[in-house]
């Protein structure tokens, strides 16, 4: 059986979305099946990874109603399959969990993308089997993931990501009080992703961090690779 992972943070604009695409595009290349699921609806997996038209009818919706969603090719081993849009229906949302219990039959790795689209959001949450939860080092990020902790199955939190760190006195400040508490959980605490301009750089030209062997590259995939061999330790 596969396993669904979650990546979370309530707080937007933190690197959800890039955070997803690595780590997907990592296990991909690890030639395990891995498939990619959204709750928002602007489908940004697109811009991170795909260099095709992004036109679609139908998406996630569709795929749970009647089996027909439109499925994207990203790399070798990774699909895509978008979201149409942010209205569901209660049937929807009733059959969700038996088509994410699908496809861990199908695939090795199912990672959602997501956003507090409240109502999906609770059923994505339900049924991974992990969380990731990412955010920056600063006083609101930090509180919103603490307050984050108290609210879902902190049992289900695998990992807590620091993305776009800079070693400032403000933000060493922060990072050292969540580590601190979390030093007596069970929660994966890698070192923080640095704030590069390398990862603009990639990002705009739709590569990902695997596709580089400089130092800067060297030093995520390092804090990736520490998340990706917990899972495949569990799975």
């Amino acid at each position: 059986m596969g396993r669904i992972i979650s990546i979370k943070n309530n707080k937007g604009g933190v690197g959800k979305t890039f955070l997803t695409a690595q780590l997907a595009t990592g296990l991909a290349y690890l030639e395990k099946k891995v498939l990619v699921l959204t709750s928002d609806s602007q489908n940004n997996l697109f811009n991170f990874l795909y260099d095709g038209p992004k036109q679609f009818k139908n998406g996630l919706k569709e795929e749970v109603k009647n089996g027909t969603g439109e499925y994207f090719r990203l790399r070798d081993n990774l699909l895509f399959l978008p979201l149409e849009d942010n209205k569901f229906s209660n049937q929807f949302l009733k059959d969700l969990p038996k088509f994410l219990e699908k496809c861990k039959k199908e695939y090795d790795y199912i990672l959602i993308d997501s956003t507090p689209v409240l109502k999906l959001d609770k059923v994505f949450l339900n049924e991974s089997d992990d969380i990731v939860i990412i955010g920056f080092a600063d006083e609101v990020t930090i509180e919103g993931m603490v307050n984050l902790l108290n609210e879902i199955d902190i049992k289900k939190v695998l990992s807590i990501v620091i993305n776009k760190y800079k070693p400032t006195l403000i933000q060493t400040k922060y990072y050292e009080i969540l580590k601190n508490d979390l030093k007596d959980l069970n929660i994966n605490f890698p070192e923080p992703i640095q704030n590069l301009s390398f990862i603009e750089q990639i990002l705009d030209k739709k590569k990902t961090i695997w596709e580089y062997n400089n130092k800067e590259a060297q030093a995520v995939q390092s804090v990736l690779l520490d998340i990706i061999r917990i899972l495949e330790k569990i799975n």
